[in-house]
């Protein structure tokens, strides 16, 4: 299953890079569903896996996701608005699922230079259309019919006067994770300042041309940490990451309740303002007044899966801004707790000594504060990978791996004391 899981893996990552791109050329094709191959690996993956080893946890998942449908359906939400839902997620799910010797393949050589070439893709993307070549690109703006639904091949947006710049992907916001992404996978792998110095730089550059500033304020903070802070320090920020996801939308809904007045005044915080006064607390006062609040609106009734199957609930269904009000919006409170409970166990029980699992977590929860990331391809990909790798340290004896796998591991744990 390794190589078949990293092929399946790597094409996930590239589909999110070049995703514009090739849903615009495969619609001038006339096989627009080609972007969808990735995922219907994915699930061949999945089926797989759960087949040759199955547990007792798979169970539990699929009788809390049966639960949820039941949610849904209660709510109004259609079945195939769940099973789009579902559809969206297969990416963490397969990667939560890596089998223990795909991890280790991640770690090669190969695979490094794999990474390196598709972040110089995503970047280079950005970069061309920052400096006019080929601006506008042919694929922004787009649109594309997939059996009988209009998709938006990419969006076309502004901050003011700025164009959101997507490269060769779908949207800004999704490029810009990538670039973070991919960068923080990389950097801390290579020793050469100097080559850590000019992707850094290109890769800030290519960040802000997309306008998205969680990701840059994310990547520098990350690789800051990692380059001079030690393990145990890095460990105590992705816990405090963490606690920002999901204090800082709590904070703004009691503050919003119990202050009228502004407590920003727009410029550079002007996203920050516009989610902290208006988007979290609105979203959980709309919760509370439909008594949505406990089990959520069910999967498949908030967030992207509302632009193609639409309902109404009287407040803003299509985005979050926060991993933690996402969770909430789809699943409760009751989801909430389940999600924070596992996400604890990684944070304090793993004994994993991964720096680089570490702060690609802390990238991604610091991204969580203030952006949906489970609405990203690329994200879904490598937070469930890194969850993975920190549960692995978790209780590594439950895992049967091949002593070679075993000696990697220790190996790996050396070169990072």
């Amino acid at each position: 299953m390794g190589p078949l899981w990293i092929l399946t893996f790597f094409l996930g990552v590239t589909s999110d890079v070049m995703s514009g791109a090739i849903r615009y050329y495969t619609s001038l094709a006339g096989v627009p569903q080609a972007i969808y191959l990735p995922k219907v690996m994915m699930a061949v993956c999945i089926t797989l896996i759960v087949l040759r080893r199955p547990k007792a946890s798979h169970v539990f998942v699929l009788l809390f996701f049966a639960m949820q449908i039941c949610v849904s359906l209660f709510n109004g939400i259609t079945l195939n608005a769940a099973i789009f839902w579902a559809w969206m997620m297969l990416p963490m799910f397969f990667t939560m699922l890596a089998p223990p010797e795909a991890l280790a393949i991640l770690e090669r050589p190969g695979a490094r230079m794999t990474v390196a070439v598709i972040a110089i893709v995503c970047m280079a993307g950005v970069l061309v259309n920052y400096f006019g070549y080929l601006n506008p690109l042919p694929w922004v703006g787009a649109n594309t019919m997939v059996d009988g639904t209009a998709v938006h091949v990419t969006n076309s947006n502004y901050v003011g006067e700025a164009p959101r710049l997507p490269g060769f992907g779908r949207d800004s916001a999704a490029t810009g994770l990538m670039i973070g992404l991919l960068t923080t996978w990389l950097l801390p792998r290579f020793r050469s300042l100097s080559l850590v110095s000019m992707m850094l730089a290109v890769a800030g550059l290519s960040i802000w041309a997309t306008t998205n500033k969680t990701s840059l304020i994310a990547l520098v903070i990350v690789l800051g940490i990692d380059r001079f802070c030690r393990l145990e320090t890095i460990r105590k920020g992705v816990i405090w990451a963490a606690a920002a996801a999901l204090l800082v939308p709590l904070a703004a809904f009691v503050i919003s309740a119990a202050i009228n007045d502004s407590m920003f005044d727009g410029g550079a915080l002007s996203s920050f303002q516009d989610r902290f006064e208006r988007t979290w607390p609105l979203l959980l006062q709309g919760m509370l007044r439909q008594n949505l609040i406990w089990f959520g609106i069910g999967p498949g009734g908030f967030g992207a899966a509302t632009d193609y199957y639409r309902s109404n609930f009287g407040f803003n269904i299509g985005y979050a801004d926060n991993i933690a009000l996402y969770a909430i919006a789809n699943f409760g409170v009751i989801g909430l707790v389940i999600f924070a409970t596992l996400l604890s166990r990684i944070l304090f029980s793993s004994a994993s000594r991964d720096r680089v699992a570490w702060t690609m977590m802390m990238f991604l929860l610091i991204s969580g504060v203030t952006t949906d990331i489970f609405e990203s391809l690329g994200c879904l990909l490598f937070f469930g990978v890194t969850a993975k790798t920190l549960w692995l340290g978790v209780g590594v004896q439950r895992f049967h791996m091949r002593p070679g796998f075993v000696l990697s591991l220790r190996h790996r744990r050396s070169t990072f004391r």
